[in-house]
């Protein structure tokens, strides 16, 4: 049985390592239960590079049985085991949990008070560290092949400042946000790209673009610092959509016009392959797809406007 599960592990992951992670016990070991139940088999499950493994045809027959075989015996043992309160593990980003779930949170466990909600802030760049959560919201250009997923949200990029700033500098249009103060967020994203004024004003039609040397700089962590000083009044700023969505739709934070720009990165919600048919995980991610939905709105601004009046309202 144990060297069933590490295969089972590894062929999901794709990785000894975060294998070994989710089973809590050394790559060593999981490569030695591996090892005996392909010398039992009398075959090679995986064909072994120098950073990867890969399932041979052998391993990939064996896989999708051995892996439903056990989702079945979990399913079994928890309908056997007394009922408890359910808890719902949630991961993802320190930006994304503060500045998105949180502020909606309370509506899901207001209609749904059995179920315990714990909240695991992680490295959005390190999926190893989501082995044990239940649901993970992942930030990705793709989505992650060995999880059940669903697209949560198109990341988008957009001008937004609190309403002070628009009437102090009179911003109206995108020309005018060179007389304010500009925040800028230079962390990396997955690809090693950042949020880019200069692709910003091309899109927005401005010749000369916005100079990012003369922004407010902010480095790591990503994203939830540049929209709080945002919301202080510190200038006009270049954000992504889900993170200003509880401003916008508050009042804090305007978006004064277009255009918002595609990042080519999405809001991916995420848990392991057969559990998206447990009730709580099945509810969870319908909740948040519906949250997320309103933001629809922004897409009728991804054509540029220059010069364009236009104020998006977004419901909270």
């Amino acid at each position: 049985m144990l060297s069933l599960r590490a295969f089972e592990a590894a062929a999901r992951r794709g990785s000894i390592k975060e294998a070994a992670y989710e089973l809590s016990v050394t790559p060593g070991a999981v490569s030695q239960q591996i090892k005996a139940l392909e010398a039992d088999l009398g075959v090679a499950l995986f064909l072994r590079k120098t950073r990867a493994i890969h399932l041979t045809p052998e391993g990939q027959r064996l896989q999708p049985t051995i892996s439903e075989a056990f989702l079945q015996i979990r399913q079994v043992v928890d309908e056997v085991r007394p009922k408890k309160t359910p808890k719902l593990r949630i991961s993802s980003s320190n930006a994304l949990i503060s500045k998105w779930l949180l502020p909606r949170l309370h509506k899901f466990t207001k209609d749904h008070p059995d179920v315990q909600v714990h909240i695991e802030s992680e490295n959005p760049l390190d999926h190893k560290t989501h082995a044990t959560a239940d649901i993970e919201i992942r930030y990705s250009s793709e989505p992650p092949n060995d999880r059940y997923t669903e697209l949560l949200h198109r990341e988008l990029m957009l001008v937004v400042a609190s309403p002070g700033v628009l009437d102090t500098f009179d911003i109206k249009s995108p020309d005018d946000i060179k007389a304010a103060q500009v925040l800028y967020d230079t962390t990396p994203m997955l690809d090693g790209s950042v949020p880019s004024w200069v692709l910003w004003s091309q899109h927005a039609g401005l010749p000369n673009g916005v100079d990012p040397s003369k922004a407010m700089r902010f480095e790591r962590p990503p994203g939830g610092q540049i929209v709080d000083a945002a919301i202080a009044g510190a200038g006009v700023a270049l954000c992504g959509s889900l993170l200003v969505y509880s401003a916008l739709s508050d009042g804090r934070l305007v978006c004064p016009f277009g255009p918002v720009v595609e990042t080519g990165f999405s809001y991916f919600i995420c848990c392991h392959p057969g559990r998206e048919r447990e009730e709580h995980i099945h509810e969870f991610m319908s909740w948040a797809r519906k949250e997320a939905a309103v933001l629809s709105t922004l897409n009728a601004l991804r054509e540029p406007s220059p010069g364009a009046d236009i104020t998006v309202e977004v419901g909270g």
